[in-house]
């Protein structure tokens, strides 16, 4: 290795050659170890920055440091890092003034705003997101803006975009050894909590979209009966309040949980099937897609926007205006782009387990489903191609979301692999059904009737296969009181069969995928143990 030497008046930053071509697709990877370093552990974003600062003098001063293609990656290092490390003390520092005042627990507090998620049954009553337009004190406004966590009875006549006034008790939540709600409100962007006697309408009324919600939500009720309906509108709404509490918990020891969610394959549905209509309608390519992104954001708002939705909502945006603009990018570089974009918006968002859950499945089945189909192709297994595609791609997502879920929920599914091969293709026509009749329904109830029924006796069977994978005696485990150590470890032998194809040749990927599964496996009995 050489040292470039620089000449007599020459600058001392060594002069770029941007002709042969550049890469910079670890842009959002740097940026993203910024915000989660800043948002997590701002000391260590400390020492991530000094490391990215030394890379980038050497990449700098020795121009053999690092590959030609990746020599201004280097060189632009600190900036990506910086960036992110940046935006999350900013959002880490910005004032909120309405925990401030919630953390006095005051009474008699007024508040009147706009309802921003569809109303859940609650201990009593019911709860919702409420947008704060106005909040009185004292007989004095106090502030506005700021978002709290509304319990009062009656908002369940109410729904999204409903103005409401209210009048009881703020506070911000204590944190318990076992769920920081506080910290859980700050995911959704909501400050406080408020606990009222009741919640009027005021102001012009209802609101369309909380209009829009009420007329679906009966609409999915037509011609099912009440379980089958409840598992419709979790699947399609994302209300999960009605589902017997006997079900979800089957649901979630037989690892199938996550089709009762607002998720990436509901928004990917939803836009593939707007797009492709477009698209046999002859439409035009800027057409299909000012058509199906309104589509797409309105249905997640119908929804209560939760989190997984919103990262689904951003890829599915970012994918179709690279397509109009002929620019595809590569599905990794298309997820970081995604997440750069979310966590910019809302750092705090890795602390939601929903997001958590939508991310570790989207990069799990990226980074590891190619090495575990190759490693399932191999002699003397070598099934049909169909089946080594549903097997790889419902092991990587349940090996990607494995950690998340034990730290989490406390326990991990051993029938999830299995369970998954029938529920999520299951799962796809019960959803575009649902989607169907929620559409008609609201056009002309009796168009729901008939595909309601037909969703009915595929929710039946989806209910069915919980309940009895759930109640073999070894469905699931507990793993309680994992360190995030021991979460971490199971990662780190994901890695190398993540990185084959880049670090690592392909042909490796058989190797490494059965090195991920034996690990899997390992740490499922160590963590066991360790948890008594």
């Amino acid at each position: 290795m050489q040292r470039s030497e620089r000449k007599p008046g020459s600058p001392l930053w060594p002069a770029l050659d941007l002709r042969p071509p550049v890469l910079l697709d670890l842009w959002p990877a740097a940026t993203i170890s910024g915000l989660v370093l800043g948002t997590v552990a701002p000391a260590a974003a400390v020492a991530a920055l000094l490391a990215a600062l030394v890379v980038s003098a050497g990449a700098g001063l020795r121009e053999d440091l690092v590959p030609g293609p990746w020599r201004l990656m280097a060189l632009l290092a600190p900036l990506f890092v910086g960036c992110g490390v940046g935006v999350a003390l900013l959002h880490a520092s910005a004032p909120d003034p309405l925990a401030r005042l919630a953390a006095l627990e005051p009474e008699g507090v007024v508040v009147e705003g706009r309802i921003s998620s569809p109303p859940e049954s609650a201990g009593f009553g019911h709860r919702a997101e409420l947008q704060v337009e106005s909040l009185w004190y004292g007989d004095r406004e106090a502030l506005r803006g700021g978002a709290v966590e509304l319990f009062a009875p009656g908002l369940g006549s109410l729904g999204v975009g409903d103005e409401v006034r209210a009048e009881g008790r703020l506070y911000v939540p204590e944190p318990s050894p076992d769920f920081d709600y506080a910290r859980y409100l700050a995911t959704l962007r909501v400050s406080a909590v408020m606990e009222a006697e009741s919640a009027r309408p005021v102001g012009k009324g209802s609101g369309w979209i909380g209009e829009l919600h009420r007329r679906t939500d009966r609409a999915l009720g037509y011609g099912l009966r009440p379980e089958e309906a409840a598992v419709v509108r979790g699947m399609v709404l994302g209300d999960r309040s009605l589902i017997p509490a006997s079900l979800e918990e089957a649901f979630r020891r037989s690892g199938i949980t996550h089709i009762l969610a607002i998720s990436g394959q509901h928004v990917a549905v939803l836009t593939a099937a707007v797009y492709f209509v477009l698209r046999a309608l002859a439409a035009p390519a800027a057409v299909r897609v000012a058509g199906t992104l309104p589509v797409i954001w309105l249905y997640i708002v119908v929804a209560g926007a939760p989190p997984s939705a919103i990262r689904a909502g951003v890829a599915a945006t970012l994918l179709l205006l690279g397509t109009l603009l002929g620019r595809p990018a590569s599905p990794v570089h298309l997820a970081g782009c995604m997440l750069v974009a979310v966590l910019t918006y809302n750092p705090l968002l890795l602390y939601n387990t929903g997001f958590q859950l939508s991310v570790a499945a989207v990069l799990g089945i990226l980074l590891l489903r190619r090495p575990i189909e190759d490693f399932l192709r191999r002699p003397p297994l070598r099934p049909p191609r169909a089946v080594t595609v549903l097997v790889s791609v419902s092991l990587a997502a349940q090996l990607a979301t494995a950690p998340v879920v034990a730290a989490s929920f406390g326990e991990v599914s051993l029938v999830g692999v299995a369970t998954n091969l029938v529920a999520v293709p299951l799962s796809g026509p019960v959803l575009v059904l649902g989607l169907l009749a929620s559409v008609v329904g609201n056009l002309l109830p009796a168009l729901a009737y008939p595909l309601n029924y037909a969703n009915g006796a595929l929710v039946s069977l989806l209910s069915l296969l919980a309940r009895e994978a759930a109640s073999l005696p070894w469905a699931a485990v507990s793993v309680s009181g994992l360190s995030p150590l021991t979460t971490a470890l199971l990662y780190a032998g994901f890695l190398p069969a993540a990185l084959c194809g880049r670090l690592f040749a392909r042909e490796q990927g058989p190797v490494w995928a059965a090195v991920a599964l034996a690990w899997a496996a390992a740490w499922v009995v160590f963590a066991r143990l360790a948890s008594g």
